[in-house]
């Protein structure tokens, strides 16, 4: 009985033994690990005013003025642009002002109505400007603001520049 006793240990320990030393074996032929790092790069949208405007000297009171102004989107996604306009004097017109892709809304912006792609230019907002025929100063200061959006929020697409702009408006909320 002893030694039945001591085989049966002996054999209990060895097969103990056994699992041990080969478990991380038969673990390891039971998984599968693998690491996968991703990168993402988030777009950005960054758009520049490109103009023409040949500075007259002095400014010709009652006559026109060439100013063409376009907005480029330099930017890696699509965007919505608008424009503001402001002039240190009172002018007499806007000339060429492209009324079928700008609209001007109620804030005084002149919103572009279609998405500009990356490396795309707007049309031309406008093409001139005529100066008032009496004016305070000697010089009249033309200023151009422009700012852009994304068309595309996470994965939201504005179907429209108003879309975009609203959102933007509330602060970024859909």
């Amino acid at each position: 009985k002893t030694k039945r006793l001591f085989f049966l240990a002996g054999a209990a320990g060895c097969t103990m033994a056994a699992a041990i030393w080969l478990l991380p074996g038969t673990s390891a032929y039971f998984t599968d690990h693998e690491n996968v790092w991703n990168r993402m790069v988030f777009g950005h949208n960054t758009s520049t005013i490109d103009e023409e405007f040949p500075t007259p000297t002095p400014v010709p009171p009652g006559k026109s003025v060439v100013k063409r102004v376009k907005i480029r989107n330099e930017g890696s996604v699509a965007c919505y642009i608008r424009a503001a306009l402001i002039f240190s004097e009172p002018i007499e017109a806007i000339e060429g002002l492209d009324t079928e892709n700008w609209v001007k809304g109620e804030d005084d912006y002149y919103y572009y109505k279609k998405p500009v792609s990356e490396g795309e230019s707007t049309t031309e907002l406008f093409t001139g400007i005529r100066v008032a025929k009496e004016m305070e100063q000697k010089e009249l200061e033309v200023s151009v603001y422009e700012e852009s959006v994304q068309i595309q929020k996470g994965n939201m697409v504005f179907h429209g520049y108003r879309e975009a702009w609203d959102a933007y408006e509330r602060g970024g909320q859909t």
